[in-house]
């Protein structure tokens, strides 16, 4: 199963994701699925933490994030029935990316802004 997203960090400004600037990231795989990726045509397995789950349009997303290089990398692959009946995650094609990728960012800014809320009430 190939894995890669098809777009740079730089096309999703990744150095102001909160998954990039977690220090002590190895911490939270404590908590989290790893889940073992092999690459289809080259047989390279890559690790990650799965740190997240949305639903879009009728389809299952999982958000994963690099566990074995320096620095994290987010990736949103969607869930699929594979040949077997077993639920499997498959990499996004170029076409969906992008429309994925900006509804996660959707999803995130409005959970940031729902804690923020909560915050101010707590204060109050």
């Amino acid at each position: 199963m190939m894995f890669d997203c098809g777009r740079s960090c730089d096309n999703r400004d990744c150095d102001n994701c909160d998954e990039n600037e977690i220090e002590g990231i190895e911490e939270i795989y404590d908590d989290e699925a790893i889940i073992t990726m092999v690459d289809a045509e080259s047989g390279e397995e890559y690790q990650f933490a799965l740190v997240d789950d949305f639903e879009y349009k009728d389809q299952s997303y999982c958000v994963l994030v690099t566990t074995d290089e320096e620095e994290p990398e987010m990736v949103i692959t969607k869930v699929v029935k594979t040949d077997d009946g077993e639920e499997g995650l498959m990499s996004l094609d170029e076409d969906e990316a992008d429309e994925i990728y900006e509804e996660y960012d959707r999803l995130c800014a409005e959970a940031e802004l729902d804690d923020e809320e909560d915050f101010s009430d707590e204060e109050e």
